[in-house]
Parts: C-alpha cells; sequence; structure tokens
C-alpha cells in the first residue's frame, strides 16, 4: 500500500490520451502565439510593458540593455517582434539595431522603437524599424502596434 491507504498505481498521474495532448497543445498555441522582446533600462518601465503583454497573453522576455538582448537572440531566441527603447546605458538602442542587423538568424526579426526622445522617430527611420511608438504610450497603441508588426501575425493574416 502506498502513502495515505492508497495503492501504488492508483497514485500514478494520469496518463494523456492523444486527443488531451492536442486540446493542451491548441490551447497553449492560442495563449502564446506572440513572442515579445522588450529592450528597455528603465525597471518600472520595462515591469509594466511585460506585465500588460502577459495579461494579454503575450510571452515576453526582457533585457535592461541591447547587450543583454544581443545575448538573447545569440542564445537562440526568436521572437516575432522587439520593443526597442534606444536611450539605455552600454549599448544603446542603435548599437543593438547595428549588431541585430549583422546577425544573419535574427536580422528580420521586426523592431519597433519606443523612445521618449525628440528626435526618436527620424532614428527609428534610420536604423530601419518597422515603426515607432512615442513614449509615454497609450496601451491600445501599443498593442495595435503589436498586432500589425509581429512577424507570426502577419503569416497568420
Amino acid at each position: 500500500m502506498g502513502v495515505g491507504g492508497g495503492t501504488a498505481s492508483a497514485m500514478a498521474p494520469k496518463r494523456l490520451t492523444t486527443y488531451d495532448w492536442w486540446l493542451m497543445m491548441a490551447d497553449e498555441a492560442a495563449r502564446h502565439w506572440h513572442e515579445i522582446l522588450v529592450v528597455e533600462d528603465e525597471h518600472d518601465v520595462r515591469d509594466a510593458i511585460s506585465h500588460l503583454l502577459h495579461f494579454k497573453t503575450f510571452t515576453v522576455k526582457s533585457a535592461p540593455d541591447g547587450q543583454q538582448a544581443i545575448a538573447q537572440l545569440r542564445d537562440g531566441y526568436r521572437p516575432c517582434l522587439i520593443l526597442l527603447d534606444l536611450s539605455m546605458p552600454g549599448m544603446d538602442g542603435v548599437a543593438f539595431r547595428n549588431e541585430q542587423q549583422a546577425g544573419a538568424d535574427y536580422a528580420s526579426i521586426p523592431v519597433v522603437v519606443v523612445s521618449g526622445r525628440a528626435d526618436g522617430q527620424g532614428i527609428a527611420e534610420s536604423v530601419g524599424a518597422c515603426g515607432f511608438l512615442k513614449k509615454p504610450v497609450r496601451i491600445p497603441t501599443l498593442l495595435d502596434a503589436l498586432e500589425r508588426h509581429c512577424s507570426r501575425a502577419q503569416a497568420r493574416g
């Protein structure tokens, strides 16, 4: 007898049927359709965006600077979109974008620049970003940009 009077076989985990597995995977795919990399040095801003996107069922990874974001890409992470701040210590947004474009495996990942800089729009265009959002960003504007620019959304639509 097992602990608590039950038999050992009664305590074994339930074996999933093919149908159960298929439903679980379909549900998982529906919940984690978009993967976003948030590159932002301000902890509160990074956390706010990440929490919002998690709540909206996005899968989110974040990095406090361009160097850590590049490291994630080099390690094989492939988000469908990168939200990129321009002004960060260490590797800033422009340097990150230059490094990203030099990486054959991740150069094509679209980038939306999110910045409060007055010259942010021009810089976003000069580095080939697919979009620009001026801080502070309204939630509907952010979500609309993700839907428009996420590569998986484009492939699906």
